[in-house]
């Protein structure tokens, strides 16, 4: 699978997952925000933020795991697969949340 490829992949998953994050909120609008910057000159930084509920704490450690999923329909492949393709493309995905207003995954890749 060719970087462009993996990037999609990465994508799609993360902003599958900030929508479905938002799904419920029935109180004010939506807003997701994607970033990208470049760090040092050479180092890819892309953001997906959203307005959900957030991740608890618990959950943060094992979200890029093999099989867990919180979803009724989900099967927890989405962001274990999405953290393999960024180790492949020589980066790492990173996700931070504070409860309610959180940061989502963030890609690092330096090529």
């Amino acid at each position: 699978m060719g970087d462009k490829h993996r990037m999609l992949l990465i994508l799609i998953n993360l902003i599958s997952n900030a929508k479905y994050a938002m799904s419920n909120l029935d109180d004010h609008s939506r807003t997701l925000t994607l970033s990208a910057r470049v760090l040092d000159g050479q180092t890819l930084s892309i953001s997906v933020k959203d307005e959900g509920e957030g991740i608890p704490a618990e959950n943060l450690t094992r979200i890029f795991s093999h099989g867990f999923t919180t979803r009724k329909d989900g099967h927890g492949f989405g962001l274990h697969s999405c953290a393999l393709a960024a180790m492949e493309m020589g980066g790492q995905l990173n996700v931070h949340s504070d409860g309610p207003a959180w940061v989502p995954p963030s890609l690092w890749t330096s090529r």
